[in-house]
């Protein structure tokens, strides 16, 4: 089967057309997980991992310029880059509303930079969501009780 198959893949491809409706509710766990990984995947083909902070910084800066009512920090965005790219940087503390949002908004300019194609685009969100697939079924199967101990 082709073609994208996820909610979250469809609203990464609205992003990256800015197409996609401002989001009421939170993203579920999977949701951001395909779209973390649409990110790395999206900022290991712009960048090799020891590509210049300033060649990252100039990405970050024009993204978020774009979409300056998203309110991003910089330095969280940057950090998310260098962090996909390998590199030892410090992101736990950056929470879940900042990431998500740093991951779309920069998934889009990075989708720009890259020049992709519909069909390229296309094939990174379904590569996203085929790395995603095993956090996603886990959110889809309810857990089973465990079976009673044998005596």
């Amino acid at each position: 089967m082709h073609g994208v198959h996820t909610a979250a893949g469809r609203y990464l491809q609205r992003v990256a057309y800015e197409d996609a409706p401002v989001r009421a509710d939170a993203p579920s766990s999977a949701a951001r997980h395909v779209w973390a990984i649409a990110f790395g995947l999206a900022a290991r083909r712009r960048f090799e991992p020891d590509s210049p902070l300033a060649e990252i910084r100039r990405t970050v800066v024009t993204t978020l310029q774009r979409h300056a009512a998203a309110a991003l920090p910089p330095l969280a965005a940057e950090m998310l880059i260098r962090d996909a790219l390998g590199e030892q940087v410090p992101v736990d503390e950056i929470g879940d509303a900042v990431r998500s949002g740093a991951h779309l908004l920069l998934f889009a300019g990075l989708v720009e930079e890259l020049a992709l194609t519909d069909g390229e685009l296309e094939s990174l969100v379904i590569e996203a969501e085929e790395l995603a697939v095993d956090r996603i079924a886990a959110e889809c199967v309810s857990p089973r009780p465990a079976p009673p101990a044998a005596p």
